[in-house]
Protein backbone atom coordinates (compact mmCIF):
# COMPACT_ATOMS: atom_id res chain seq x y z
CA UNK A 1 0.00 0.00 0.00
CA UNK A 2 1.37 3.45 -0.88
CA UNK A 3 1.95 6.24 1.46
CA UNK A 4 0.53 9.59 1.00
CA UNK A 5 2.58 12.54 1.86
CA UNK A 6 1.34 16.28 3.32
CA UNK A 7 3.65 18.99 1.91
CA UNK A 8 4.15 22.36 2.79
CA UNK A 9 5.11 25.18 0.38
CA UNK A 10 8.24 26.70 2.32
CA UNK A 11 7.81 29.77 0.89
CA UNK A 12 4.54 30.73 1.20
CA UNK A 13 2.97 28.40 3.73
CA UNK A 14 0.37 26.66 1.61
CA UNK A 15 -0.12 23.19 1.95
CA UNK A 16 -0.69 20.49 -0.42
CA UNK A 17 -1.44 16.92 -0.27
CA UNK A 18 0.14 13.97 -2.66
CA UNK A 19 -1.86 10.63 -2.45
CA UNK A 20 0.01 9.26 -4.63
CA UNK A 21 4.22 8.68 -4.75
CA UNK A 22 5.31 10.14 -8.21
CA UNK A 23 1.27 10.85 -8.68
CA UNK A 24 -0.18 14.41 -8.84
CA UNK A 25 -0.10 16.83 -6.23
CA UNK A 26 -3.20 18.29 -4.46
CA UNK A 27 -3.21 22.08 -2.68
CA UNK A 28 -5.29 21.74 0.39
CA UNK A 29 -5.55 25.19 1.82
CA UNK A 30 -2.97 28.61 1.30
CA UNK A 31 -1.32 29.44 4.51
CA UNK A 32 -4.33 31.92 6.20
CA UNK A 33 -6.62 28.79 6.13
CA UNK A 34 -8.74 29.85 3.04
CA UNK A 35 -9.69 27.50 0.58
CA UNK A 36 -7.11 27.64 -2.52
CA UNK A 37 -8.13 28.96 -5.65
CA UNK A 38 -7.55 25.96 -7.38
CA UNK A 39 -7.95 22.50 -6.17
CA UNK A 40 -6.58 21.11 -9.40
CA UNK A 41 -3.70 18.02 -9.18
CA UNK A 42 0.01 19.33 -10.50
CA UNK A 43 2.75 17.27 -11.36
CA UNK A 44 6.15 17.75 -8.67
CA UNK A 45 7.67 19.54 -12.46
CA UNK A 46 5.24 22.35 -12.85
CA UNK A 47 4.81 23.20 -9.31
CA UNK A 48 8.84 23.60 -8.73
CA UNK A 49 9.01 25.22 -12.52
CA UNK A 50 6.50 27.66 -10.94
CA UNK A 51 8.56 28.60 -7.51
CA UNK A 52 7.05 26.53 -5.21
CA UNK A 53 9.28 24.76 -2.51
CA UNK A 54 8.10 21.87 -1.23
CA UNK A 55 8.82 19.48 1.95
CA UNK A 56 7.27 16.95 3.78
CA UNK A 57 5.11 18.32 6.94
CA UNK A 58 6.91 17.73 10.28
CA UNK A 59 4.54 15.76 12.56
Amino acid sequence: MAQSKDLIDIRSGDLFHQPVPYGLVYPTCTADGEAPPSQRGRTWEHLTASGRVLQPVSR
